[in-house]
């Protein structure tokens, strides 16, 4: 067991149970750290120590878990990635007025317009979408309902998708909303086709989730507060929302440090921001 090996290093004897407490831990945890190891795989040294904690405990060799009062390493979680915006526009403005170009628009449109996960776009009805107020009502995670303002891009997106969707199909009924080229409901896995194959030229790994990552990023970067995007994507805490804002304030810094005349006038891109302001965010 590497613990033992790293504990008997630091004692310079055998170790015995009677080591086995808090102070001798942490500086075992301390050492590995000033290796430089990734902070998932200090979680995972510590999770040993835990487990083998654990069972000396069950044949009542330590009358406590000592890892318990470690603090447990702090995993970072990546940036989410986005699409720049006016690439992403002229994609989308790019598409044709026939079918299935109409469908790959107002779904793209309401992806990124509206800020829906996949999930929350295929299962949308028609009555679920109201588009004289230009809004729609989605049923998120944990079943829970929120209406959601549409940009006006994507509101007009999902006008032309229902007509063409209406003279394309004609005897079909109104649901499901979403069909696949020859007619047929419209499948996850076929959406997330669609998303690859129209905007894979922009990002290798284009997605779903991509297209919902660039419509709250776009959002902060242009103004909004972090409730209302919060609100609106449907997170149960605003932390997760605030991953956003550590990207908008890297495209700040960058712009303020190639424009600004006493910045240093480092010339930095981000490759997964975009420079020219929002054109179809707007709720």
């Amino acid at each position: 067991m590497q613990a033992l090996s790293k504990l008997e290093q630091q004692l310079g004897r055998a170790a015995s149970v009677a080591d086995w407490r808090y102070e001798a831990l942490r500086d075992v945890m301390h050492s590995w750290a000033a290796e430089e190891l990734s902070a998932s795989s200090l979680q995972r040294k510590r999770a040993v120590l835990s487990d083998f904690s654990r069972y000396l405990r069950g044949r009542e060799l330590i009358e406590s878990n000592p890892v318990s009062l470690l603090d447990s390493p702090r995993v970072k979680r990546p940036l989410p990635h986005f699409f720049s915006e006016s690439p992403l526009a002229d994609v989308l403005d790019s598409l044709g007025a026939g079918w299935p170009d109409v469908r790959d628009r107002a779904l793209l449109e309401l992806l990124y317009g509206g800020g829906l996960r996949i999930s929350e776009a295929l299962d949308l009805t028609l009555d679920r979408l109201d588009l004289s107020r230009g809004t729609a009502r989605v049923t998120g995670k944990g079943k829970k309902e929120r209406v959601i303002p549409l940009s006006k891009a994507a509101l007009q997106a999902m006008t032309d998708y229902i007509a063409t969707r209406s003279s394309e199909f004609p005897s079909h009924p109104a649901e499901p909303l979403w069909l696949s080229d020859r007619g047929l409901p419209l499948t996850r896995f076929r959406a997330a086709k669609i998303i690859k194959s129209r905007l894979g030229g922009l990002m290798p790994e284009a997605s779903p989730h991509k297209l919902r990552h660039s419509y709250a990023t776009h959002l902060l970067a242009h103004g909004a507060e972090l409730s209302a995007v919060q609100e609106l994507r449907g997170h149960e805490s605003v932390r997760t929302t605030e991953r956003y804002t550590h990207v908008t304030t890297r495209r700040l810094r960058e712009a303020y440090s190639q424009a600004h005349p006493h910045a240093d006038g480092a010339k930095t891109h981000d490759a997964n921001g975009g420079e020219d302001p929002a054109q179809r965010t707007e709720p």
